[in-house]
């Protein structure tokens, strides 16, 4: 989901920076690893991790290009602290910089990285525009790597998302959730719908094919795109809602303005329509992930 604000990403992302790996980056080990191979790293280049959070993956490329540089940048001082710690641990050199990664893609000088890795940020940015320039920013021969949820992600919410839209069920489970207080409940339900009566906020691209084209119109050619489907399991809808928050996957910059009452209304109305998707398993939450890597002849 989209974030105009960068200031609530940033809150937003040290909020959850100490448990953001096993909520989130260990379900979504294969694709990082195989967009990491994709790259071809090798020692002595210069490599620029954009939105690398934690530095999971930084210093796994930091390995492979050793003595050569990687850079990683992030708007979460948290997630910084974290990968320094990490670097720190391991012995590894890092240069980290606190930036949007759209500000260090436009003030980094032309032709100076080998590789630019760009991974699970498509939500935070204008990627129409950023992912064009970051052509300029490599040498010949030099390559983009881009890992993105697409827009099928969590099919689950978004079918919650439609049916809600065109029901009167939420109006009527609000009128409930204020104990029946008709002006809050009037008031609460006018801001919602103002909030997200329209799918606008959802930004990521549809296809690989997307972002490969957008990516050839800063001259670089696809030489790898790829759709993985990841199912997580919960044991609850609330679960899985906690899950959405906790991971940071739901941060979204309207958030900021939702009323406490109205976000726990929020919680529970997901969580109670996320039960009809029950299995025998539990309730399944389906991550589509997509990825590609381009080149600079």
């Amino acid at each position: 989901m989209a974030i105009n604000s960068p200031e609530y990403a940033q809150i937003a992302y040290d909020r959850v920076a100490d448990g953001y790996d096993d909520l989130w980056s260990r379900h979504v080990a294969g694709p990082n690893t195989r967009l990491t191979r994709d790259l071809a790293l090798q020692r002595g280049e210069r490599v620029a991790d954009l939105a690398c959070g934690t530095g999971l993956y930084t210093l796994e490329m930091a390995r492979l290009v050793h003595p050569g540089e990687v850079v990683g940048v992030d708007y979460s001082e948290g997630m910084l602290a974290t990968a320094r710690e990490r670097a720190e641990a391991e012995g590894l050199s890092l240069t980290l910089v606190h930036a949007r990664a759209e500000e260090f893609i436009a003030t980094a000088p032309a032709r100076s990285l080998d590789a630019v890795s760009l991974r699970f940020a498509l939500a935070y940015l204008d990627w129409r525009e950023v992912l064009p320039r970051i052509g300029r920013t490599l040498r010949p021969g030099g390559r983009a790597g881009v890992l993105t949820s697409l827009a099928s992600s969590v099919p689950q919410f978004a079918e919650l998302y439609r049916r809600f839209r065109k029901s009167p069920e939420p109006a009527w489970k609000l009128f409930e959730h204020t104990h029946r207080s008709l002006g809050q409940t009037w008031r609460l339900y006018r801001k919602l719908k103002e909030t997200f009566g329209e799918p606008h906020f959802i930004s990521v691209p549809a296809t690989v094919e997307q972002v490969a084209a957008r990516l050839a119109q800063g001259g670089l050619t696809a030489h790898e795109a790829w759709t993985e489907n990841i199912r997580l399991w919960f044991d609850s809808g609330a679960e899985a809602v906690a899950w959405m928050e906790d991971s940071g996957y739901v941060t979204h910059d309207s958030l900021e303005h939702v009323e406490p009452v109205a976000m726990r209304f929020l919680e529970r109305l997901f969580a109670q329509g996320l039960e009809s998707f029950r299995e025998p398993m539990g309730i399944p939450i389906d991550l589509v992930i997509g990825g590609v890597v381009a080149r600079r002849d």
